[in-house]
Formats: C-alpha cells, sequence, structure tokens
C-alpha cells in the first residue's frame, strides 16, 4: 500500500483562486491523500467553497485570522500522512505532481525533501512564464539570501516536521525558506520538471503591494534566522555576507514600498555588514533614499514609461 500523503492549504480571500487549487489536489491520481484546508478569516465567499468540498476533505475549519504561518502549523497538527507538503490558494499542482514526488521519495529512503519546478500563472490561469528551481546549495543560498527551492513543487517526509518544523510563526514570507535550509544537502533531491504553477497577481506576497512587508521580513531573516543556531554549521561562516544580502533587498522592497528612512537604514547596515558589497546599484539606491517621496515617485513613473 502506497504511503500517506498530506497537504495543507491555508486560505484567506482567495475565492478567485481556491476552487482550483482544491481540484488541483482532489484530482490527483495518488491514493491515499488527506487533505485539510484551513480558511484564516476570509470574507470573500472562500468557506462556502470549502464546504462545497467538505466530504473530500480530511478535515477543515474556518479561523479568526492570524496569519498564513499559523494556519499552516495548525493544519499540520492535524495531519497524519507520511509524506506533507503545503499549496497556497492561489497556487495548483499539475496532474501527477504528487505520483512523481512520492516516487521520488520511496526509490531512496534516504532522502527528506524532494522539489521541482513551476509554471508561472496569471490571473486568469494562463501560464506566462517558467519558473526553475536550483541545486540545493545551502552557501549559495544563505550568501545571497536566495531560496532555490519553489515551494508549492515539494514534498518532505515526516520525520523532517518532526527534526525542523514546526515553520516559525513570526515568519511572513521566508519561513518555508527557513525550513528548507536545515535539511542536510545529501537528504535533497532536485526533479527538473514543473510539477506546480505559481500564480502572480496584485495580491501576490512576491509582490510590490506588500514591499514594505517584505523589507521587515527580510531583516528578520538577516537578525533571527542567520544568527541562530538553526543555521547549518557549514554555512555560519557565510552569516555576514547573508545578513547583508538580506538587508539590501530588504532595502530595494523598502525603497519600492518608499518607505525610504527605512531602505536607507537597511542599505548602510547591509553595506557596513559586507563592504565588499559596494556597488553601484547599492550606493544608489542609498543616495536615492535621500530624495522626498514625490521625487523617488517621479523617477519609478519615468522608470515604467
Amino acid at each position: 500500500m502506497n504511503p500517506l500523503v498530506s497537504i495543507v492549504t491555508p486560505s484567506y480571500n482567495q475565492a478567485q483562486f481556491l476552487e482550483e487549487t482544491i481540484q488541483s489536489v482532489l484530482g490527483q491520481d495518488y491514493e491515499p491523500l488527506e487533505y485539510v484546508i484551513v480558511d484564516d478569516g476570509s470574507t470573500d465567499g472562500s468557506v462556502g467553497i470549502v464546504e462545497r468540498y467538505a466530504d473530500r476533505l480530511a478535515w477543515w475549519t474556518a479561523q479568526e485570522n492570524r496569519g498564513q504561518v499559523p494556519a499552516v502549523n495548525r493544519g499540520f497538527r492535524h495531519a497524519t500522512g507520511e509524506y506533507m507538503a503545503y499549496l497556497n490558494s492561489d497556487d495548483t499542482l499539475l496532474p501527477g505532481a504528487v505520483s512523481r514526488m512520492t516516487g521520488e521519495l520511496e526509490s531512496d529512503p534516504g532522502l527528506l525533501l524532494v522539489y521541482g519546478d513551476a509554471r508561472y500563472t496569471d490571473e486568469s490561469s494562463q501560464v506566462t512564464g517558467y519558473l526553475p528551481s536550483r541545486e540545493f546549495d545551502v552557501a549559495t543560498m544563505v550568501r545571497s539570501a536566495d531560496n532555490h527551492v519553489v515551494q508549492p513543487s515539494t514534498m518532505w517526509r515526516r520525520e523532517a516536521w518532526e527534526r525542523f518544523g514546526p515553520f516559525d510563526e513570526r515568519g511572513w514570507y521566508f519561513f518555508d525558506f527557513e525550513f528548507f535550509l536545515q535539511f542536510p544537502p545529501e537528504r535533497v533531491r532536485r526533479i527538473p520538471e514543473p510539477l506546480s504553477t505559481y500564480r502572480i497577481h496584485a495580491e501576490a506576497k512576491s509582490t510590490g503591494a506588500f514591499a514594505t512587508r517584505l523589507a521587515r521580513d527580510h531583516a528578520r531573516l538577516a537578525d533571527a534566522f542567520f544568527t541562530s543556531e538553526r543555521l547549518p554549521a557549514t554555512a555560519r561562516r557565510y552569516v555576514r555576507e547573508g545578513r547583508s544580502s538580506a538587508y539590501l533587498l530588504g532595502a530595494e522592497f523598502a525603497y519600492e514600498g518608499l518607505d525610504l528612512r527605512r531602505a536607507r537604514r537597511y542599505a548602510l547596515t547591509g553595506l557596513r555588514l559586507h563592504p565588499r558589497h559596494a556597488s553601484r546599484r547599492w550606493i544608489s539606491l542609498a543616495a536615492k533614499s535621500l530624495l522626498p517621496r514625490r521625487a523617488v515617485r517621479g523617477l519609478r513613473e519615468r522608470r515604467r514609461r
């Protein structure tokens, strides 16, 4: 008999996309599959969509809004599968994705994590591009503060969740990156093919609509995770460089969100942590952050023309 797979979907005001997400999970060709949904206080009709599929779910609930990470953690507390994954309510699994990932895990009992690529889609579910994952290189990921793992195309063993989970509820964007970084590289395998869709839309976390929150989470990554015991020992020699990268990237997001004081502070912090990162890109950003917001807004508008 195949091992049980548990998939958790956190959902908050994504009624426009939620049903497609649910159908992509329930339509997988793998059994047994345990699907858990946690609605995090939606007010847009999402709960009604979940209710239509309630008889095919292992468990679901609607709670007061607490945020994505607590919702995912709560879902996993009700999951019992040997293999685990989560899928946000604006993404989808491609047909056969669960079978493909479980097949890799079954082929090598030493593996803890497998992950693949994704296809970018837009609000109308049209494919707009390709999102390749990259090899699991912990040193490079830390030095650049950049996740090589495409989250909706991941699956891990329960053993890994028990060792490295749950997700840090202080996190907003990088909580999964921090989780993945703790995996021993020799127990991770990349599958170089698309397994999911990754949707880009106006309310996606990775867009400019949340620029300041993205900036703050870059700083949290630098100060709370890169300096903690959870960072693998093999990557600790790169802590200052990684913290610098996180602060500099956070400065860009703060600048995008017109939070200019934060942009300047983060840029200067990043350059102080690792002076070798000094380049025209970051020095220019620090200088432009001294301009009035109206002038910065004008620069951005001219750039977009």
